[in-house]
């Protein structure tokens, strides 16, 4: 099982979605290093992130869509899902632990500046049905409105999971 280890530039590439940082030579040089994230540490992340996060760990899904706007849109880049609104968030959620016993996100450091944050962390659990656990590194970008998140984006490789789980590359969730 892979973790905590982070693909080299995986912060920088989602600063720069995030508009958050230009491309330079230091910047590279500086995200390359896998003690980056180390470094940055949790304590860094917005307190929107640090919420954003502990909310996963609950079993009240409204813990989540509380902190999104009414038409609030978040998108999970790895499978090609987007929810919209508060709803949308619930159902994600609701899934997601649905599909994935024990299912965690443990921030390992992030940013944030100019209405937007940065989250990145350890996204982990089992796959209901699968031979073994995964635990892979993961980025979400959150864009604010009025403290509150108008969207996000999860970026992690699904490949990644699958493997670390024992289940073939193209394994889909019955009933999908």
């Amino acid at each position: 099982m892979r973790t905590r280890a982070f693909v080299s530039g995986l912060v920088a590439s989602a600063a720069l979605l995030a508009g958050l940082a230009a491309p330079s030579a230091a910047s590279s040089r500086e995200h390359s290093a896998p003690a980056a994230a180390t470094r940055q540490g949790a304590e860094q992340v917005p307190a929107i992130g640090r919420r954003w996060a502990a909310a996963w760990l609950t079993t009240d899904t409204r813990d989540l869509a509380r902190l999104y706007t009414k038409d609030a849109v978040y998108t999970d880049r790895a499978l090609g899902l987007v929810f919209h609104g508060r709803d949308g968030v619930t159902e994600w959620e609701t899934g997601s632990h649905q599909l994935i016993d024990g299912l965690r996100f443990e921030v390992t450091g992030g940013f944030g500046g100019r209405g937007e944050a940065v989250v990145q962390g350890v996204f982990s659990g089992h796959i209901v049905g699968a031979p073994r656990p995964f635990a892979v590194p993961a980025v979400t970008v959150l864009r604010l409105r009025g403290g509150l998140i108008r969207s996000s984006e999860d970026y992690y490789n699904r490949g990644e999971i699958l493997s670390d789980s024992g289940l073939p590359a193209d394994w889909t969730p019955a009933g999908a």
